[in-house]
């Protein structure tokens, strides 16, 4: 989810104490403050805003879970905020589905991309569109090759790997769409393979693969 979206549930661009309306002409002040966490203030940036309404603060989600440990996931669909800590002792695979759920955003630049998720598997371009695209395998066996921009569903079942990201870029270098295609395993060692998808015009989706 785009990070002015999610962020604009609990907060706006910081302006000194600017007015702002929303939908239902609810009003809303501005409210420019620091934010510490255990002693330590963090800047907001310029992403992201604290408001005041009716005496009571509002925050940007997504930036206090993340100070937190945490990240925060926005559904459109079913009209939900999801915040969920990172799976510590999870395998490293399950970690990475779990940040481009909870800490990736459409307008993320290549840098902070690569903070999140490392350097890519394989990076190419669409020819139609001449769109840069990245890959990255996560769960990989050593061995591990494939090419191309569909993702390995038969690698995927078969356990050559465990979650697979393709990324297209704008031509400024933002993140502009991203599909992730990760697998979730039963007790009974089965392997489903589930999609998660953000759009470029930030809205979500997402199944089980048949």
């Amino acid at each position: 989810m785009k990070r002015f979206v999610l962020g604009a549930l609990f907060g706006a661009l910081l302006a000194g104490t600017t007015t702002i309306y929303a939908a239902d002409d609810i009003r809303a002040v501005l409210f420019p403050v620091q934010i510490e966490f255990n002693g330590v203030t963090k800047d907001l940036g310029s992403g992201y805003a604290v408001l005041n309404y009716d005496g009571h603060t509002y925050v940007p989600l997504r930036f206090m879970a993340e100070n937190l440990g945490a990240g925060a996931l926005y559904d459109a669909a079913n009209k939900k905020v999801s915040v969920a800590s990172e799976p510590k002792n999870a395998p490293d695979a399950e970690k990475k589905v779990w940040a481009v759920k909870y800490r990736m955003e459409r307008g993320m630049e290549s840098k902070d991309v690569k903070a999140v998720l490392g350097d890519p598997s394989f990076v190419t371009w669409i020819d139609s569109s001449r769109q840069q695209v990245s890959r990255y395998d996560f769960g990989a066996k050593s061995d591990y090759q494939f090419g191309g921009l569909n993702s390995d569903v038969t690698g995927l079942r078969q356990g050559t790997l465990d979650a697979q990201l393709f990324i297209r870029w704008t031509p400024n270098g933002q993140v502009d769409r991203y599909d992730l295609w990760y697998v979730q395993k039963g007790s009974d060692g089965t392997r489903s393979i589930y999609t998660y998808i953000v759009y470029p015009d930030g809205s979500t989706g997402g199944a089980l693969y048949e």
